[in-house]
Parts: C-alpha cells; sequence; structure tokens
C-alpha cells in the first residue's frame, strides 16, 4: 500500500511539472506570435516608405494596420542626420492604442531620392 501512495506522488509531481512546462510554452508561442506580427506591420511601413520613392518630412504619424486578424497600432518617427540627404526613420508597433510599452520596434535610415 505505501509503494502506491508513493507511486501516485512522484506521478502527481511529474504531471504538474509537465503542465507547468505545457503552460510556459503557450505563453511564449503567443508572445512570439505577437512578436513576428508586429515586425511584419513595422516592416510594411518601412517598405511603404522606401517603395512610394519619397522624402518623407521629419516628424511623428500615427497609423494602424490589421494584421493576423488584430488591429495594430504604429508610431512612426523621422528625424534628421548629421548627413542632410539621409533620415532616420524609427516605427514602433504597438497592441493597443494607449500602449505605453511597444511590442517591436524597427530603425532604418532613408536616403534622399535622386531626382
Amino acid at each position: 500500500m505505501l509503494e502506491i501512495l508513493i507511486a501516485l506522488a512522484i506521478l502527481a509531481i511529474a504531471l504538474t511539472s509537465i503542465i507547468s512546462v505545457a503552460s510556459n510554452q503557450s505563453v511564449n508561442v503567443a508572445y512570439l506570435r505577437d512578436k513576428t506580427l508586429a515586425h511584419w506591420v513595422a516592416m510594411n511601413q518601412m517598405t511603404e516608405l522606401q517603395v512610394t520613392n519619397q522624402w518623407p518630412a521629419t516628424g511623428s504619424k500615427k497609423g494602424k494596420e490589421e494584421m493576423g486578424l488584430q488591429e495594430w497600432h504604429w508610431q512612426r518617427e523621422v528625424s534628421k542626420t548629421p548627413d542632410d540627404r539621409v533620415r532616420q526613420v524609427e516605427i514602433r508597433v504597438f497592441r493597443n492604442k494607449d500602449d505605453e510599452s511597444s511590442v517591436t520596434r524597427l530603425v532604418s535610415f532613408l536616403s534622399q531620392p535622386i531626382k
């Protein structure tokens, strides 16, 4: 009888560990999914700037985009660099409009189009 109780205790501990690992894995999968989708939103915004071949004005711009059946909010900050022909572009993507911290951040540089 004692052997059965010990076996059940070991089984309970093992099952608790398995459930904990499975729970952590599902949280990690959701985090990676959100991070990937947010990065795609940021890359879409950057690509849009690159293919329009326009010189972006300095300053901030906000918008939203749907990706992966979710609405994402982005903020673009264009700033000058020491080289007048190059601008720095920072795009931050948020899950909700009022979020303080972004899910992802993408920084790139654009050169002035040749006319």
